[in-house]
């Protein structure tokens, strides 16, 4: 009887456990996947463009924050989750950093002097933000040389 019982259990689980993963695991809809559609571009001083299409983009605490790297940098950017699409040129609405090999090379918080953060659109209902930026700020190791940041985004968020 105790044979019998656990023969049947052992198919009674391997039915069940067959039925439960035919389902489709993924969703048309689900905004994660759309994140590796998410592309951040940065070009400094008319050098060449760096693209970020390693970007991931969560809202927390009410703000949206994106970020991307690659093999030796890495740019983050920081906005509130309700932005609406317009021009913000203050860098207590919109916080960036940027840096290559471990080093900061801008900050909002620290070495930026203007910035341009345009918001082109901003579909809340689909979780998509795209735009472009430009950012004037001052050499970390010479405050007298000033460099150009310019760049697109175009994210989708979870």
């Amino acid at each position: 009887m105790k044979t019998t019982l656990k023969i049947f259990s052992l198919i009674l689980f391997t039915v069940l456990f067959s039925l439960t993963s035919c389902h489709k695991d993924d969703d048309d809809n689900n905004p994660q996947d759309d994140a590796t559609n998410s592309e951040i571009t940065l070009k400094i001083d008319n050098g060449s463009e760096t693209v970020y299409t390693n970007v991931n983009a969560v809202v927390l605490a009410d703000k949206l924050t994106m970020g991307g790297s690659n093999a030796n940098s890495d740019i983050q950017i920081i906005v509130n989750s309700d932005i609406s699409e317009g021009t913000y040129t203050s860098a207590t609405e919109i916080g960036m950093t940027h840096g290559v090999d471990g080093q900061a090379i801008f900050g909002t918080a620290t070495n930026v002097t203007s910035i341009s953060f345009v918001v082109t659109t901003h579909n809340v209902a689909n979780k998509h933000l795209k735009g472009t930026f430009s950012i004037e700020y001052n050499d970390n190791q010479d405050v007298n040389i000033s460099h150009t940041a310019t760049g697109t985004f175009d994210v989708k968020y979870m």
